[in-house]
């Protein structure tokens, strides 16, 4: 019988049990998991085998895939790196990746295992409850190589991201960070701006609740996303965000500059334009 390939799963929450359930098809591996909570092992427990602890999850293990948060991913590595075989794959699914990238690189021979990778997949609802076995097909894959990472190693992570339909593509640190900084992290703060203001003029007025429809609830379903997990994103990408901040908050002062009579040129062309691009988003 064909010996199976161990994959440990370490933060099994959205991601983590999502990723669990698209893999149990193939027969070919065996997936256990473990959390740091005993209360999250034990949500975990129901979509696969968990560990008693963190060394009894990774021993054996061919490939890691550490799916906690992104400040705990450089810590998770200096503990590995005793741990692990000479041929295991370890990858993370950190939404930021230079500071990810610039700690493992003070950890000796991280560059022989780690390839560290971003899923652009996700929901606004976090904890294993809610994983979809599905949450990965089609969507791309960000690896982000190390500097020594051998060209096998990244293409086994390829490999690996592809057995659950995902996309793989490989791109610089840097450009990644950039990218997300826009369409991932300042979207996220926005929404976020956007309930607190409602949540205080909610109490001035029962009108305000009433007035929630579809385009508020689409524009802020993001902000119910986990609390930690984004006050660690904001802290490892905040140049990058702070970047694009301040280019929004000049597009919005030029907004406010356009209010009054005789601006009806100016709005039809803001908004045809904006439209546009959303008609032409893939």
């Amino acid at each position: 019988m064909p010996v199976k390939t161990k994959i440990a799963i370490i933060g099994v929450g959205l991601l983590g049990g999502s990723l669990a359930l698209a893999l149990k098809k193939h027969k070919n591996l065996s997936l256990v998991g473990w959390n740091h909570r005993p209360s999250s092992r034990k949500k975990a427990a129901r979509l696969l085998p968990v560990a008693s602890s963190f060394e009894k999850a990774v021993k054996g293990a061919g490939v890691i895939v550490l799916c906690s948060h992104s400040s705990s991913i450089g810590p998770a590595l200096r503990q590995l790196a005793r741990l692990i075989q000479a041929d295991t794959l370890i990858m993370d699914v950190s939404s930021v990746k230079g500071a990810v990238v610039e700690e493992a690189r003070g950890i000796p021979g991280i560059q022989n295992h780690f390839v560290p990778c971003h899923p652009m997949a996700g929901k606004e609802k976090s904890g294993s409850l809610y994983a979809d076995a599905g949450l990965y097909r089609g969507k791309v894959v960000f690896i982000t190589p190390l500097p020594g990472n051998h060209r096998l190693l990244i293409q086994r992570a390829a490999r690996f991201w592809k057995k659950v339909g995902a996309l793989p593509l490989v791109t610089d640190v840097k450009s990644h960070d950039r990218g997300v900084a826009l369409t991932s992290h300042l979207p996220h703060l926005l929404a976020s701006v956007l309930m607190n203001l409602f949540g205080q003029s909610r109490l001035k007025s029962p009108v305000f609740q009433k007035a929630v429809g579809s385009g508020f609830r689409d524009f802020t379903r993001i902000a119910a996303g986990n609390p930690a997990m984004w006050r660690d994103i904001v802290k490892m990408n905040s140049a990058n965000i702070k970047s694009f901040l301040t280019q929004y908050r000049q597009q919005l002062a030029q907004l406010q500059r356009n209010f009054g009579k005789g601006k009806d040129r100016y709005w039809l062309s803001f908004f045809e334009h904006a439209s546009e691009l959303r008609e032409k988003l893939q």
